[in-house]
C-alpha cells in the first residue's frame, strides 16, 4: 500500500509545475524557467530562453526575439485567438515571429 501511495504521489507531482505563459511573481514559480515582470506581462510571465535559429521551445510555444530582454529570445505561449490566452492577455504576432503569441494588451 505504501509503495502504491509513493508511486501515485510521484506521478501527481511530476504533472505539476508552471508552463510557459503562466502567471508568476518570482522565477522560483516557473520551475527551471524565468519569471518576467515587464509592462507587457501583467501578473508575471513564465518563460525559458531559446535560440531564434532553432526554436527549441516546448510544444505549444514559440521562440520570440526580445521576449526576455533586448535581443535575448524567449519562449512564449502560442495562440490562435484571444480566448487561448489567460485573462489580461491578447493573441498577436510579435516581432519576427510568424506565429501569434499571448502578450499583455500593450504588446512587447
Amino acid at each position: 500500500m505504501k509503495k502504491l501511495f509513493a508511486i501515485l504521489t510521484l506521478a501527481l507531482a511530476s504533472g505539476c509545475g508552471a508552463t510557459v505563459g503562466d502567471a508568476c511573481t518570482t522565477s522560483s514559480d516557473c520551475g527551471p524557467g524565468t519569471c518576467l515582470n515587464r509592462s507587457w506581462s501583467p501578473g508575471g510571465y513564465c518563460t525559458t530562453g531559446c535560440n531564434i535559429d532553432n526554436d527549441l521551445c516546448p510544444s505549444g510555444t514559440t521562440c520570440v526575439r526580445g521576449a526576455i530582454d533586448g535581443d535575448l529570445a524567449g519562449c512564449m505561449r502560442s495562440c490562435e485567438k484571444n480566448s487561448d490566452c489567460r485573462t489580461g492577455y491578447i493573441c498577436q504576432t510579435e516581432r519576427e515571429s510568424l506565429t501569434p503569441v499571448c502578450v499583455g494588451s500593450d504588446g512587447l
